[in-house]
């Protein structure tokens, strides 16, 4: 399938690099010799040097004959432009744009986005997409990571089996067996530095970081099976008030569930825009690197201390000011992947990757099939990614057995007819299925086949 990348960014970069695996016809484009250089040395891709929104360069790349155009560059602007260049020069399919500028995204303009004006298939706002992901652990106690499924009905989560789990060394079938009614089934484990799929044989160890599929009303049961008995947070003080600040200060206001907000903005005109603009959060001027507005902000009540400044070194820094300061748990952004595997052994709980995010929604909006929803685990480890299964797929009409599928990929749930069904060998996969699957990355090619039109 070919695809353009206009922007050779962390972002275009990752995407490239996924989808040319995945054997994509990729082509990128970006104004930087130097970003191109790198990606032509890494990737097994073509690249142009220009401006991505030009026609000239577009052509260069292949526009005539693509298929799908990615704009990822800086600029919301370039990239608003380039895909209506695409559409009315060279009729291509499906444009997805990244845009980051909250204004351009409001609902009061969401008719700008439309064959007649911006014809854009997919937006991606990634500090919306990142709000969204802060939000849903912040009113999730005890996991590390959560993702909605299957309209809300299961729930992706990962936790860590703690010293307190009293079923170290089961199985994954014996801890089936065990719990049959949670509706909850294990798909992969981090363990020391191994990343890995699990078979029923699969030993469950503590210090495990586990990532499991769970129906979600029997989420509660699950954790405290699995040691952890955390309450939902009363309290929660957020360092920044950018986009991504003011989006998850946003989420909360709107909330049936109440937790009590505090926000700190180092930039004054901005804390008072912010102060204007959210009615039940309290919004303090100053630096969350200040002792004395963390004591201000009464940050030895917090549940939660996330830090989504612009800059990774203050939100690690006062991340762990705040939790000397005696803030339960701690959330962090994080740009810079490099850091994130240091940061759990100096005291900060947890990371965000914005970048890990942006790709996943990408890659969501990419995927030929009936795509629900895809999730990047791990740094390139897989994806989760959850889909309908079609009446001409590989998979209709056949059980696991029959397969025979790599293992690499891993069979987490299906929803049918509102059911959670937690498959076993002779489960048969039938039209409409609302399937969630997991696949490493070297099966996802794999998976799209099963999936699509045999």
């Amino acid at each position: 399938m070919k695809t353009i990348i206009c922007g050779a960014g962390d972002v275009g970069y990752s995407i490239a690099d996924k989808l040319s695996k995945e054997n994509f016809e990729v082509t990128v484009i970006d104004e930087s010799e130097e970003r191109l250089s790198k990606v032509s040395e890494s990737l097994d891709v073509k690249t142009i040097n220009g401006i991505p929104s030009l026609p000239s360069v577009l052509l260069d790349a292949g526009a005539k004959d693509c298929e799908i155009l990615i704009a990822v560059t800086k600029s919301d602007e370039t990239n608003m432009v380039t895909c209506q260049i695409g559409h009315s020069l060279f009729e291509i399919p499906k444009k997805i744009a990244r845009i980051r500028q909250q204004d351009y995204l409001h609902d009061q303009w969401k008719n700008l986005y439309n064959n007649n004006n911006f014809p854009i298939d997919a937006i991606i706002s990634p500090e919306q997409e990142v709000a969204k992901s802060l939000y849903r652990r912040l009113i999730s106690p005890g996991t590390i990571d959560m993702l909605e499924l299957s309209d809300k009905k299961l729930k992706l989560i990962g936790l860590k089996c703690e010293d307190n789990f009293a079923h170290a060394g089961l199985t994954v079938r014996e801890l089936s067996e065990k719990f049959p009614d949670y509706l909850a089934n294990i798909m992969f484990i981090f363990r020391d530095d191994k990343k890995f799929t699990v078979n029923s044989s699969t030993k469950i160890e503590k210090n495990d970081s586990i990532f499991l599929v769970v129906e979600t009303e029997n989420l509660s049961d699950v954790l405290l099976e699995f040691g952890h008995e955390e309450l939902q947070a009363k309290k929660a003080v957020i360092i920044g008030g950018g986009n991504i600040g003011f989006s998850l200060a946003q989420l909360i206001e709107n909330s049936e569930t109440y937790i009590k907000t505090e926000l700190i903005e180092n930039n004054k005109e901005r804390a008072e825009y912010l102060a204007s603009n959210l009615e039940n959060i309290t919004v303090t001027n100053g630096d969350g690197l200040d002792n004395q507005i963390l004591d201000e902000v009464n940050i030895s009540e917090a549940g939660y201390c996330i830090a989504v400044t612009e800059d990774d070194e203050v939100n690690i820094l006062s991340s762990l000011l705040a939790k000397r300061a005696g803030a339960e748990t701690s959330l962090t952004l994080i740009n810079n992947s490099s850091y994130s595997s240091l940061l759990t052994n100096i005291g900060v709980d947890m990371t965000i990757d914005p970048k890990i995010i942006t790709i996943s929604k990408i890659l969501e909006k990419v995927r030929g099939v009936k795509i629900r929803n895809d999730y990047s685990i791990g740094d390139g480890f897989g994806e989760v990614i959850e889909a309908d299964i079609q009446p001409e797929s590989s998979l209709c009409n056949k059980n696991l057995k029959e397969l025979n599928l790599p293992k690499g990929i891993r069979i987490g749930s299906i929803l049918r007819d509102k059911n959670v069904i937690i498959p076993n060998s002779q489960t048969v996969f039938k039209e409409n299925d609302d399937v969630v699957f997991f696949a490493e990355t070297n099966c996802i090619k794999k998976l799209e086949k099963l999936l699509s039109k045999v």
